[in-house]
C-alpha cells in the first residue's frame, strides 16, 4: 500500500496533465513551477520511500514530454525543467532499479516515438540497465533500424544513430564504440567523439590521427572544437611549430577576432606571442583595407587588449562599416574621458535610429540616445550646442509626429 507521502507526490503529478486546448502560452509560469515541485517532491522521496521514485518520475517525464507539444516554450524554462525531471528519473533508476527490459522499452519509445525531447545519455541509466536491459535495447533498435526508412539523405534515423552510438560507449570496448561513429563521419563532432575516446584511452597517436583527418572533410560545422584538440594533442607531443602553423595558416586566411585569439592563446603556450603579436595586428589592419568588414574584428582586438584609442581611431577611419552595437560599446568607453569626441557619432547614431523604418521602438531608442548626448554636450560645457541641435532635430523630422510628441514627452 502506497505511503500517504507517496499518494501526496503522485497527485501533484497529474495536475501536469495539459488541456491541449488551452492558449499555448497560457499558465506557462505556474506550469514551470509545478514541474519545479515534482522535482522536489521526488527528490524527497529518496529519503523515506526511494523504490516509488522510478515510477513517479516517469510519470511526470511522460506528461511534460506530451504537454511541451502545446506549450510555447520558446523561453527554453519547460525544457529546463524536464532535463531535470529526467535527472532524477536517472537517479531513482540508479538508487532503486525497475525492471531492466521495461525500462529499455520506455527508454527506446522515448527516443524514438517522442516528439525530440527529452534528450538523454544512456551512460546515466547503465547501472539500472545492466547486461540484460543493454541487450534488450540493443534489440529493440536493431528491429526499429530494421523497419526504418532512410532519412532525407540517405543516411539511418537519428535517434536510432544515437541510440547505437550510445550502446557502444557503454560496451567499454573502444574500437567497436569508434566502428560504430564512423559509419556515419558526416561531420567533424562525429570526429570529436573519435578523438576524445582514444585520447581518454591514452591512445594519442591514434587520436591525432583521425584529428587530422576530421578537419579534411569539407563539413565546416564546428570544426573549431575539433581544431582546438588537435592543436591541445600537438602540443602535447612538443610538436609547437607544428601548432603554431597551424593557427597561423588559419588567421592569415580569414583574420577574424575569433581566430586571432586562437592564434594568441597557442602563441601563450609556446611561448611565439610576443615575438608575433604586432604581426598579428598589423595582418588584420591590413586585411581592413581590402575587407572593411574586418574593421570591426581589428576593434574587438584592439578593445581586448586595452588599446581604446586605437579601437577609436580605427572607427573612425571606418564609420559606416561598423553595427550600431559596436559603436555603443566604444562610445560607452570614450565618453566619460572625451566627451567632444561622442557628439557626432551620437548625433550619426539618433539618426540613424530614426531613418529605420522597420523598427517600431526606433523612436524610444533615440530619445535614449538623445539623453546620453545631452550629457555629452554638457560634460563639455556646451549646453547651448544641445539645445541648438535639439531644435534642428525637431524641424527635420517635425512630419513624424509620433516623434515629435515622444520628445516633448522626454522634456530634454
Amino acid at each position: 500500500m502506497a505511503s500517504i507521502e507517496v499518494e501526496r507526490v503522485r497527485r501533484l503529478i497529474e495536475g501536469l496533465r495539459r488541456d491541449r486546448r488551452m492558449h499555448p502560452r497560457h499558465g506557462r509560469g505556474e506550469y514551470s513551477r509545478l514541474s519545479r515541485d515534482v522535482v522536489a517532491a521526488c527528490e524527497a522521496l529518496f529519503e523515506s520511500d526511494p523504490a516509488a521514485v522510478p515510477t513517479l518520475a516517469r510519470r511526470a517525464v511522460d506528461l511534460v514530454t506530451t504537454a511541451m507539444m502545446y506549450i510555447d516554450d520558446s523561453s527554453g524554462v519547460l525544457g529546463g525543467d524536464l532535463r531535470a525531471l529526467m535527472a532524477v528519473h536517472a537517479r531513482a533508476c540508479a538508487v532503486a532499479p525497475p525492471d531492466s527490459k521495461q525500462l529499455a522499452g520506455w527508454l527506446v519509445k522515448l527516443r524514438l516515438d517522442g516528439p525530440g525531447w527529452p534528450d538523454f545519455e544512456l551512460r546515466d541509466y547503465a547501472a539500472a540497465l545492466g547486461e540484460k536491459g543493454r541487450a534488450e535495447l540493443s534489440r529493440r533498435v536493431e528491429d526499429r533500424a530494421r523497419a526504418a526508412e532512410p532519412d532525407l539523405f540517405g543516411r539511418t534515423p537519428f535517434g536510432i544513430r544515437v541510440l547505437r552510438e550510445q550502446l557502444a560507449e557503454l560496451s567499454g570496448d573502444v574500437d567497436h564504440y569508434i566502428a560504430v561513429l564512423a559509419e556515419d563521419l558526416h561531420a567533424a563532432p562525429q570526429y570529436r567523439k573519435i578523438v576524445d575516446a582514444l585520447r581518454n584511452a591514452g591512445r594519442t597517436a591514434d587520436a591525432e590521427h583521425w584529428a587530422q583527418r576530421g578537419l579534411g572533410i569539407g563539413n565546416p560545422i564546428d570544426k573549431g572544437k575539433l581544431r582546438d584538440v588537435y592543436v591541445d594533442l600537438l602540443l602535447e607531443r612538443g610538436a609547437t611549430d607544428e601548432a603554431f602553423a597551424l593557427r597561423w595558416q588559419l588567421f592569415e586566411r580569414n583574420p577574424t577576432q575569433a581566430h586571432y585569439d586562437d592564434l594568441r592563446r597557442t602563441g601563450e603556450r609556446t611561448g611565439d606571442w610576443p615575438g608575433v603579436r604586432d604581426k598579428a595586428i598589423g595582418w588584420l589592419r591590413d586585411a581592413t583595407t581590402g575587407q572593411p568588414a574586418y574593421a570591426d574584428h581589428l576593434i574587438g582586438v584592439f578593445l581586448d587588449e586595452g588599446e581604446l584609442d586605437e579601437a577609436w581611431q580605427t572607427a573612425a577611419d571606418h564609420t559606416e562599416d561598423l553595427p550600431e552595437s559596436r559603436w555603443r560599446q566604444l562610445i560607452e568607453l570614450r565618453q566619460p574621458t572625451h566627451p567632444r569626441d561622442v557628439i557626432e557619432p551620437w548625433q550619426r547614431l539618433i539618426q540613424r535610429r530614426l531613418d529605420a523604418s522597420t523598427d517600431k521602438y526606433r523612436y524610444g531608442k533615440a530619445i535614449t540616445m538623445l539623453r546620453q548626448l545631452r550629457d555629452a554636450y554638457q560634460a563639455t560645457g556646451a549646453a547651448t550646442g544641445f539645445a541648438t541641435y535639439l531644435d534642428r532635430l525637431r524641424d527635420r523630422h517635425k512630419r513624424k509626429t509620433s516623434f515629435i510628441a515622444k520628445l516633448g514627452q522626454a522634456n530634454l
